[in-house]
């Protein structure tokens, strides 16, 4: 059923985008404390357990490779940098950056013990015609899933719909996806294969390219849950020096929380500078790649 539109979460963003200084961070909407995008927003929806919270990092069609942090505290949503430069994704003919709404799966970790990519599983909305932004959580219906191995690592993709959609009554399994979306999901499989367009070799899939169906892909997400759960039980003796960082709303100290409160309030009395576009940051590339 089509859901009315509450803002249940906020977010502060600190700094300017297309900079190393852009962080954009969970606030509590009860508590007013700022939080984690991983470990403190719920799993699923607090009004319907069939719903899942989505965390966006990157909206549709744009470049900038945003992600949930593993190394900041409280894990603020920032741009990836590679070789120094802040990374942006290619254009591969004929989707404008990502090709679906792209984001996280709050308290999920895909372990590396298990294979894993060290990350939040990673969700993809496809609903089309909705304007969202980078730190946005949102509520979705999961469909099925694609494997992805990226540099030896397994790097599950959930596929999903949100509750905003219009077409969400419509579509409940990866047959009603292809029903009502023709062709989607071979351009979703085809430009995770292709989207590192520097790469001379493809990247590969789990189950022989195969998508997981949506009961399949729900056995995927409680794995990925415990695993959580389970980073969050070790002690300090415990953690792996790669694994994320576990700071929450109910741990981080009130200096780091006040340090961050005072950035936010020096830049709204500042006078607002000019402002990058993408096209002017080093990195970006808005050309078209083929395969």
């Amino acid at each position: 059923m089509f859901k009315a539109n509450f803002k249940l979460f906020n977010k502060i963003t600190l700094g300017s985008k297309y900079t190393p200084e852009y962080k954009v961070y969970y606030k509590n909407p009860i508590t007013s404390e700022l939080g984690s995008f991983f470990h403190d927003v719920p799993l699923k929806s607090a009004n319907d357990n069939n719903l899942f919270n989505m965390v966006v990092e990157i909206p549709q069609y744009t470049n900038p490779k945003y992600e949930v942090s593993k190394t900041d505290i409280l894990n603020p949503i920032i741009q990836d940098t590679k070789k120094g430069k802040m990374r942006f994704i290619n254009n591969l003919f004929p989707y404008k950056g990502y090709i679906a709404t792209y984001g996280s799966m709050p308290q999920t970790w895909e372990d590396p013990a298990m294979d894993g990519d060290n990350d939040p599983l990673d969700v993809l909305d496809i609903s089309t015609g909705r304007k969202v932004e980078t730190g946005d959580i949102q509520q979705v219906k999961v469909l099925g899933s694609l494997g992805l191995i990226d540099d030896g690592e397994i790097d599950w993709k959930i596929i999903s719909i949100s509750n905003q959609s219009q077409d969400f009554d419509k579509i409940n399994s990866l047959e009603d996806v292809e029903r009502v979306y023709p062709g989607l999901l071979k351009g979703i499989k085809f430009w995770f294969e292709n989207y590192k367009v520097n790469n001379e070799q493809k990247n590969e899939f789990l189950h022989n390219g195969d998508f997981l169906n949506k009961e399949e892909t729900l056995k995927i997400i409680n794995e990925c849950h415990l695993s959580w759960k389970k980073l969050m039980s070790k002690t300090e003796a415990e953690l792996n020096i790669k694994d994320p960082v576990i700071f929450t709303e109910k741990n981080v100290s009130h200096k780091f929380k006040s340090e961050v409160n005072k950035k936010i309030k020096e830049l709204a009395f500042k006078e607002t500078s000019q402002k990058l576009a993408e096209e002017d940051v080093e990195g970006y590339d808005g050309k078209w790649y083929f395969k």
